[in-house]
């Protein structure tokens, strides 16, 4: 999906968001290689029931902060009320508190990608706002459907202390 160049995307709303608790299934990823990241929606998928989620509960898609070289941590899972006994080969994160900018995608999942980085190289600059150095994530509730690919995804974009809606 190639954005036209006057079509830059702006945050639906600045919200805060409480503390979010993900277990799920991980993989390292980088901003130039995301091949690890669809497989790891398949094997998180076919374990989702192994996760003590609330029926219902979205799943999320947490990149963790990147590294210098652009290496990060991609956790696919579900939100928990507790940590409780981890599945085997599964993750714990803990999202603090935190104010975000949430974009919305609506298409099919792999024009994500290309979405997400504009949002990043341009988005975020001309709506003023400063990302914080902290998880950003991916929401993925009933607006999509995860056998066809396609749908509405939320980009949640963690924002430094003072950012104010646009």
């Amino acid at each position: 999906m190639d954005l036209p160049r006057n079509d830059i995307p702006a945050p639906d709303r600045i919200a805060p968001r409480g503390a979010i608790r993900i277990v799920g299934l991980q993989a390292e990823a980088r901003a130039d290689d995301l091949s690890a990241i669809p497989p790891l929606w398949v094997d998180f998928n076919a374990r989702a029931g192994e996760v003590n989620a609330t029926p219902g509960t979205p799943a999320y898609g947490i990149c963790m902060p990147a590294d210098d070289d652009g290496a990060f941590r991609y956790i696919a899972g579900s939100e928990v009320a507790e940590m409780g006994t981890l599945p085997e080969g599964m993750v714990f994160a803990l999202l603090a508190p935190q104010l975000y900018a949430v974009f919305t995608f609506d298409g099919p999942i792999w024009d994500l990608p290309v979405f997400v980085r504009s949002v990043w190289d341009t988005g975020l600059a001309a709506a003023g706002l400063t990302p914080a150095r902290a998880p950003d994530f991916e929401l993925y509730d009933e607006r999509f459907d995860a056998q066809t690919g396609r749908g509405t995804v939320e980009i949640w974009i963690p924002l430094e202390p003072g950012d104010q809606a646009p």
